[in-house]
């Protein structure tokens, strides 16, 4: 089995486990009049959409160049986190304003509905299996695949993440009935309510980093300090094994793909067949040490980015 195989079947496998998990979440939400029980079922319904959609990035991300796509489709890889990152951003914020406004409605007078706890232990139990058996499975379908999949890394992170929602939830409100008689009783009718504020102000990290990160590539940012490094030692040893002298390296990341420019002076003349032979070289090298690069050569005398 091939490495995209290998994570497009982890993906299958995470689309049909978050359906369940969402409809288990709705129903559990409904019987228990929970809105934290609502917000987790509501976060694996959007982790279904972005498995369905990341099994078609999965299918594409690795494919050449084409007419249409001159850099092939590495960048879909980024934009699929974007996305998924905005829509869990969106549910937080949907659920941080509905809380609120229980919370509002309580302290003017208003009625919320009472809980049904009996549903939230059997709801949180099993999604925390479920979910620590998930983030078990993606990590070792990421190993698997090379460690290079930031489909893989970020579904690990998001059943990870969904564990330790529905772990804090349960816990948090079967809690609540024991603070019934202590100086907290108060805040025992809108207690889901807190819960949710919480769980957002928690997990909202999450989705900004991998949001930032995204955008970062979308962007045209540079790629980390890392792989930079990396890339410019190698092609500077490529190089000067081949008869040219490195001058720099500008390096981006969409996803798992580096996208590199390496400028060089050749220190003798040299023919297009040589240059495009040491192009050749230089993609398979970097490829073969840190995933797939796709790497472009310019030969050039000028030593620094702002020369002119």
């Amino acid at each position: 089995m091939s490495k995209n195989d290998i994570e497009i079947r982890a993906l299958k496998l995470n689309k049909w486990a978050n359906l369940f998990m969402a409809f288990a979440g709705i129903v559990a939400a409904l019987l228990s009049h929970s809105d934290a029980i609502l917000v987790d079922g509501l976060y694996s319904a959007v982790n279904v959409i972005s498995a369905i959609i990341a099994i078609r990035v999965a299918k594409r991300v690795n494919q050449p160049p084409d007419r249409s796509r001159p850099w092939g489709y590495a960048f879909e890889e980024s934009i699929y986190v974007t996305f998924r990152s905005l829509v869990l951003l969106g549910i937080l914020l949907f659920a941080a304003l509905a809380s609120t406004n229980k919370i509002f409605t309580y302290l003017t007078g208003g009625s919320v509905p009472e809980l049904v706890f009996g549903p939230i232990v059997i709801y949180a139990v099993s999604m925390v299996i479920i979910c620590l058996g998930l983030a078990l499975y993606h990590r070792r379908a990421y190993a698997k695949s090379g460690k290079k999949s930031t489909i893989l890394r970020a579904e690990a992170k998001a059943a990870l993440v969904d564990a330790a929602i529905s772990a804090g939830t349960g816990i948090a409100l079967m809690s609540l009935p024991y603070l019934q008689d202590t100086s907290l009783a108060p805040i025992v009718p809108i207690g889901d309510a807190i819960v949710v504020l919480i769980m957002v102000v928690v997990i909202i990290w999450q989705p900004l980093g991998l949001f930032r990160s995204a955008l970062a590539e979308l962007a045209g940012a540079s790629a980390p300090a890392a792989v930079h490094l990396a890339i410019s030692r190698r092609a500077k040893e490529l190089a000067s094994d081949n008869g040219y002298r490195f001058l720099r390296a500008a390096v981006q990341q969409a996803g798992r793909t580096r996208f590199a420019v390496i400028y060089v002076n050749p220190k003798k003349p040299v023919s297009a067949q040589q240059v495009d032979k040491f192009w050749r070289l230089l993609n398979q090298q970097l490829s073969e040490d840190g995933g797939l690069v796709r790497c472009e050569v310019v030969i050039t005398e000028i030593p620094e980015v702002d020369a002119t």
